[in-house]
């Protein structure tokens, strides 16, 4: 059973591996992305899948400029996490399918607002089925595919067909449409201005066909962390789902650097063998940093000449240059993970620190949340 550090302790004594919570650097991060959105028509409904932790997601959607108490969420597991959190308003992001899952989802619907996707005439007969015979009547989005190839119903007839088919069940309310215009990591800004617009008129214009025949479109959602005030200021565009963002990663920040948000955490390390002068080993391996795999290593932030070359299950493997010559077994070395997403489920908790000192343990609660 780890031990959390008590308030007060010094990061040099938080036991490693450990994952990092900047809380000035995250609060930065938040202010930036909701200030940007006080007053304007255009609301930020965070994606909890990144963080999971519920500490997080009350900042969040309590914040100028968010949907008031609502979150985006991937699993209905999570969204149970968060609606106990104080959730209000929950728009799932994911199609849910079967029998189980739809009856929790419904459970939930009973307690809170929720929205429920669907980009299939399967989809949308399972929840009307479902919620008839709960007595629910249950909000439903369409996702349409702009671009990502991934989910998503075709915009054009396939999108307003579909709309016409929810709308036609008494058990379900059609509620909008949205889309994930994915990850456009361009560096150049005009290159990734140009290519978000491209993708999100298409929801647009499909906002525009079903409003054309009749159905009212309350929500039409877009926007990720790499294109948050792109489609954000666009007309048409009622919602942003951004997620990334909050804790950001060493490779989004290095592909976007004018992104605007910062790494807000980093897995603390222990030298453990120094046996060559070129090469020092820690104590966390890919199952504490993440595989090579989600885009690369992470990157060193302390000491500086030392790069990890090297992860096998529970050891990692530094080059060490000869800036790092007083390196030495107990020496801590933080790092940045490449991808936040694959690393946070590995932890309980964050150890959220403030001027390099513990200020609060917070529990990621949904880790483990992949129903």
């Amino acid at each position: 059973m780890v031990t959390a550090p008590s308030p007060g302790t010094s990061l040099e004594d938080v036991d490693t591996p450990a994952l990092i919570l900047d809380l000035s650097i995250l609060e930065r991060n938040i202010a930036t992305m909701h200030d940007f959105f006080r007053g304007r028509p255009v609301k930020v409904r965070n994606v909890t899948k990144g963080h999971k932790c519920p500490d997080i997601a009350r900042r969040q959607m309590t914040a100028d400029g968010a949907v008031p108490y609502g979150l985006g969420c991937s699993k209905v597991s999570e969204a149970e996490v968060m609606v106990k959190a104080g959730a209000r308003d929950i728009r799932m992001i994911e199609q849910v399918v079967g029998r189980a899952k739809v009856a929790r989802l419904l459970a939930l619907a009973r307690r809170v607002h929720v929205i429920a996707l669907a980009d299939d005439p399967a989809h949308v007969a399972e929840l009307a089925s479902a919620a008839g015979a709960a007595h629910v009547k249950l909000d439903v989005m369409i996702e349409i595919d702009i671009g990502l190839n991934r989910c998503g119903v075709m915009p054009g007839e396939p999108a307003l067909s579909l709309a016409r088919t929810i709308s036609r069940e008494s058990s379900l309310r059609f509620a909008g449409i949205g889309a994930h215009e994915g990850t456009i990591a361009d560096k150049n800004r005009e290159i990734r201005v140009a290519r978000t617009r491209e993708r999100v008129q298409r929801l647009v214009n499909v906002r525009e066909d079903i409003e054309r025949a009749g159905l009212p479109v309350g929500i039409c959602g877009a926007g990720s962390t790499t294109s948050w005030n792109i489609a954000g200021v666009m007309d048409g565009i009622t919602e942003i789902d951004p997620g990334s963002y909050v804790l950001m990663d060493s490779g989004l920040a290095e592909t976007i650097p004018d992104l605007e948000f910062l790494p807000a955490i980093a897995v603390a390390g222990t030298v453990i063998s120094h046996a060559a002068p070129e090469r020092a080993v820690i104590d966390c391996g890919h199952k504490a940093l993440g595989r090579a795999a989600d885009g690369g290593m992470p990157k060193v932030v302390a000491p500086a000449g030392v790069q990890v070359t090297r992860l096998n299950s529970e050891h990692g493997i530094l080059q060490v240059g000869g800036g790092a010559a007083d390196l030495h077994i107990g020496s801590r070395v933080s790092m940045i993970p490449r991808y936040h997403g694959s690393v946070v489920v590995a932890y309980d908790q964050f150890i959220c620190v403030r001027d390099n000192k513990v200020e609060c343990v917070w529990d990621i609660a949904a880790r483990g949340c992949h129903q």
